[in-house]
């Protein structure tokens, strides 16, 4: 009798640890809507501090992962505004084509929008670097890209903030429940050890 008194205090401790650490994880999720208990408001962390939440994000985002100018400066390096100046230039000497008037011949279309696109490519790129010069002035002053990340995050049903955040740490919040368990066994280990020793 003694020694399955003893083996259980390990397990109780570790089945308590768990369920406790279970019970945690859940509940920062749940329950989604406020639930009164005995006059005291029970709510999940991330329901109840959904706001906040969605503004740190914004904030973390604009401040130290993605700005502005980051956008900007992305454009404008590596062969983007190459692509840009081309794809512009392509869709110039469609028009001229499709513009000129039908008695024009064919060859001469080609010639007259072959003349225009190289002399558009040329200028492109300057009148590109020029454009997002001016445009990211504007952006700077218009976009936020805290409020929008704001915004997204509390349009976000909960069920899906809760799926997105379960998504990046559900192996964290695993192991939080198992270190639970293992801290319960100590425990009651530690309890057996004190028994043990107070019996002598």
């Amino acid at each position: 009798m003694d020694i399955l008194f003893y083996i259980s205090l390990p397990l109780i401790g570790a089945a308590i640890g768990w369920i406790t650490n279970w019970v945690a994880v859940k509940m920062l999720f749940r329950p989604q809507r406020p639930v009164d208990i005995l006059g005291w408001k029970l709510q999940g962390v991330v329901p109840r501090r959904r706001a906040e939440l969605a503004r740190s994000i914004g904030e973390i985002v604009e401040n130290e992962l993605l700005s502005v100018d980051d956008l900007i400066e992305a454009v404008k390096c590596g062969d983007t505004m190459d692509r840009m100046a081309e794809a512009v230039a392509r869709a110039i000497r469609s028009r001229i084509m499709d513009r000129m008037p039908v008695f024009v011949p064919l060859s001469a279309k080609r010639a007259i929008s072959d003349i225009i696109t190289d002399q558009l490519r040329r200028d492109i790129p300057a009148v590109l670097e020029e454009s997002l010069a001016r445009l990211s002035v504007t952006v700077r002053e218009s976009v936020s890209l805290k409020a929008i990340v704001e915004e997204k995050v509390n349009n976000f049903s909960l069920d899906r903030l809760e799926q997105v955040l379960l998504s990046v740490s559900a192996r964290e919040l695993k192991h939080i429940e198992i270190l639970g368990g293992v801290l319960g066994f100590l425990i009651g280990l530690i309890q057996v050890g004190i028994l043990y020793l107070s019996s002598m």
